[in-house]
């Protein structure tokens, strides 16, 4: 399994960035894991927030792999625990698609033509998370995932 982790801006935050760091690590024992930062637009002025988004939107599409099963975390997606997410993983994965591209947007969130695009829209919680928090927190539940997977201890 490949899996793309595509989010807009960068970590800044050094404990931020040692945490996925470390996330990314762990998960590439169980697959290849490509971690791609897309520039973040400057903040909007006031009407010309869509205009940003569009202009990151495009550039993570882009940067999307070619018949990537993608993942779009999004407020208003669908929840699910640890478990539903190693569930649903392995079962792209047994439908052969081979990589999985999980797309964080920045901190306005993503354009409606990425969310469109979205195979799958994720919803990590019903709490608004910064986008380096929410960045960390899919790697540690991709991770979670993996470790359920292969009935590791770690997800206990």
């Amino acid at each position: 399994m490949q899996i793309t982790l595509l989010a807009v801006g960068k970590c800044r935050k050094p404990y931020l960035r040692e945490g996925v760091s470390d996330y990314i690590d762990r998960i590439r024992r169980y697959a290849s894991l490509e971690h791609i930062e897309v520039r973040e637009e400057p903040a909007p002025r006031k009407g010309a927030a869509a205009d940003s988004l569009c202009r990151e939107g495009e550039r993570i599409l882009r940067r999307l792999p070619q018949n990537a099963f993608m993942v779009a975390l999004d407020p208003s997606g669908e929840s699910c625990g640890s478990d539903g997410l190693a569930r649903r993983i392995l079962k792209i994965g047994l439908e052969g698609i081979g990589r999985i591209a999980f797309v964080v947007g920045g901190p306005s969130g993503l354009s409606t033509r990425v969310i469109r695009r979205a195979d799958w829209r994720l919803s990590l919680s019903s709490f608004t998370f910064p986008h380096e928090i929410a960045r960390l927190v899919l790697l540690e539940q991709i991770y979670r995932a993996f470790t359920i997977m292969c009935r590791e201890p770690y997800h206990r």
